[in-house]
């Protein structure tokens, strides 16, 4: 019997993530003797080809798909291909997908399902349809009987030892591949989770937790080592470890490995003796659970976790010269104006920490899911999961408030920087670039050289880069190299501003609305917009506007001088002041670097800015609304 594994795409990563989970499952399989055959469809532009392509030449007796919720739309269009293909082919799917929520059995069109953990269920399930026996004595499954009807068998216990079970099939899905792209690989030291988070769903079990030995850990990391030449690994465990002494174990015997690591923690775990010693063994970040600093929020959430111990867990983590990640999520049940607020002013506050400002989602299997199934919010929950499960108001909050809330939200994530103090920046004709900054952390100068060949933040247009004396991160407050525009924007742009000068506002405004589509990092095309919004009578417009475009040039001041403005025009000074604080301090960043001539040369969108409203925003926008009306 030949058996083909296949990982999906999966639509929230990158095209090289490593399918750990099936990766077990496969290791498991050959562990007993079974013929298998693997494909990772993630690394295949073509993924879809690829996906026909190995059908044909392998022609499998069964074929198992392993992923998680994202992938919904790509392992439901697998088994349908593979049913034209192959029709007597027996499909199995595995993961999240399925385990979080099993009425999906159904719906993605797989002839057996596996819920819960895979590796011992893989096996009885492949010498059962080998044997031909009877599927309802293989537990943990699902399964369709000759009727058509889905059966759901006991439940199959959790594996105690884990050390039972090998190591991933790493040469089965081209680990080599995703790690030559990625740089990193993220491991599972454990399994399942002894808390109980609400927007959290644990396909390895809840109220569980089961660990490997660190023996076997660093087994696992050896190999790598040696196979693949990886030089820096993750504990992406949702529990790394409850205890202080397995962290220092691992500590002790990794450090001769002389291998770079992160890990996953909670905040009540750490202390600074922890922390120092994980630095001084190649720990480089320490990733935490944090999600929200209002009392009422984390109470909701079941988080079993204080504001106190956040800040506490970070401040510490700072000072050892690590790096922390993190990420407060909005949207809870009990989410409303003010707690929102009481995150987001903490973080205003405390942005060398670098966590991260997003939306809670409402995955199947979570607590925050079945609520909104039993509240209506969610109304077929089939078709909520097969539309990617998208944004919903789980709050009390109208909806308007709630988006509102949210839009705060992303323009904090993506416009408000931590910089350092530029001394030095220059372009030349090749458009390479330098700077030379000195750390707000810690003081020190470094200078960067090759900025155009250096990836910006994912989330917004700004280099965020290391010192070379602490090693902490901060942001450059000037985009390097500046944004150049073709001669079609350009065109545009000219005739805006032809119109504007005649007093044609609404003949600019289209103009304008045309540019705004094709580049929005063009910033005086959107402070113009804004401006032409604002003279119309439309703040609201204004302010999204500006909200829409700040990713692209967050490290300039004038961006934020007419983000204050529009917010406090559009009825919400509270946000216009925090903007207002980022321009001043990114222009006292900026001061030392940029005198008249290099603003030219170094960023041609400010200079032109100034020529065009040499009175200041104020006064420019008084001038237009005066035209306006």
């Amino acid at each position: 019997m030949k058996i083909l594994l296949v990982a999906p795409p999966y639509a929230l990563l990158s095209n090289y993530y490593f399918p750990v989970g099936i990766a077990y499952v496969s290791s498991m399989l050959k562990k007993h003797g079974f013929q298998v055959v693997c494909h990772n469809n993630a690394l295949e532009k073509d993924w879809q080809g690829a996906f026909r392509r190995v059908l044909a030449e392998e022609r499998p007796d069964v074929l198992g798909v392993g992923a998680l919720t994202p992938s919904f739309k790509f392992v439901s269009w697998m088994f349908q291909t593979a049913k034209e293909m192959l029709p007597n082919v027996t499909t199995v799917v595995g993961g999240g997908v399925l385990g979080s929520e099993p009425d999906m059995f159904y719906q993605i069109g797989a002839d057996v399902g596996v819920v819960g953990e895979g590796e011992a269920a893989a096996v009885d399930l492949m010498r059962t349809l080998e044997q031909g026996g009877d599927l309802g004595q293989v537990k943990g499954i699902i399964y369709r009987d000759a009727e058509g009807k889905s059966v759901r068998t006991a439940p199959r216990p959790f594996i105690e030892d884990l050390d039972e079970v090998p190591i991933p099939d790493y040469e089965g899905f081209n680990f080599d591949i995703c790690y030559k792209n990625v740089g990193t690989h993220d491991m599972i030291s454990s399994r399942g989770c002894p808390f109980h988070c609400t927007f959290c769903y644990s396909a390895l079990g809840r109220g569980k937790h089961r660990a490997h030995s660190i023996d076997y850990v660093i087994r696992e990391i050896k190999y790598l080592m040696d196979r693949f030449g990886v030089n820096c690994v993750g504990l992406m465990d949702e529990v790394f470890a409850l205890r202080k002494e397995r962290i220092l174990e691992f500590c002790d015997k990794v450090a001769p490995l002389k291998i770079t690591w992160y890990a996953q923690m909670r905040c009540s775990v750490v202390d600074a003796e922890l922390l120092a010693r994980m630095r001084e063994t190649g720990c480089c970040t320490v990733f935490y659970g944090l999600e929200s600093m209002s009392p009422v929020v984390l109470k909701s959430m079941n988080k079993k976790l204080k504001p106190s111990e956040i800040e506490h867990a970070l401040e510490l983590t700072f000072q050892s010269g690590m790096d922390s990640f993190g990420n407060f999520i909005f949207g809870d049940p009990a989410e409303t104006t003010e707690t929102a607020w009481e995150t987001l002013d903490w973080w205003v506050k405390h942005r060398k920490y670098f966590v991260n400002l997003g939306k809670i989602d409402c995955w199947p299997g979570t607590n925050i899911f079945h609520e909104s199934v039993r509240r209506g919010i969610v109304r077929n929950k089939i078709g909520f999961i097969k539309a990617g499960c998208p944004l919903i108001n789980m709050t009390h909050m109208p909806e308007a408030e709630f988006m509102d809330m949210l839009k705060r939200v992303w323009v904090m994530h993506e416009g408000l920087l931590w910089p350092g103090r530029l001394l030095a920046a220059g372009v030349e004709p090749d458009c390479s670039a330098m700077a030379r900054c000195q750390c707000p952390n810690c003081g020190a100068e470094t200078e960067f050289a090759n900025m155009e060949s250096r990836a910006m933040h994912g989330d917004r247009m700004a280099h965020r880069l290391p010192c070379s004396s602490c090693g902490r991160s901060y942001d450059i407050p000037l985009r390097l190299p500046p944004v150049k525009h073709n001669a079609e924007v350009l065109s545009l742009f000219a005739q805006a501003l032809e119109h504007r000068a005649a007093g044609r506002l609404n003949e600019a405004l289209d103009r304008l609305n045309v540019l705004f589509e094709i580049s929005r990092q063009h910033t005086v095309v959107v402070i113009l917009l804004a401006s032409l919004h604002l003279a119309l009578g439309y703040p609201d417009r204004a302010k999204e506007t500006i909200r829409v475009a700040m990713k692209f040039s967050p490290a300039a001041p004038y961006m934020h001088d007419w983000a204050a403005l529009c917010y406090e025009l559009d009825g919400d000074p509270r946000m216009a002041r925090i903007f207002e604080d980022q321009a001043r301090l990114l222009r006292e960043c900026r001061e030392p670097a940029l005198n008249a001539a290099s603003r030219m040369q170094l960023d041609p969108m400010e200079h032109l800015y100034l020529s065009i409203f040499p009175g200041g925003v104020g006064e420019a926008v008084v001038g237009e609304r005066q035209g306006g009306q």
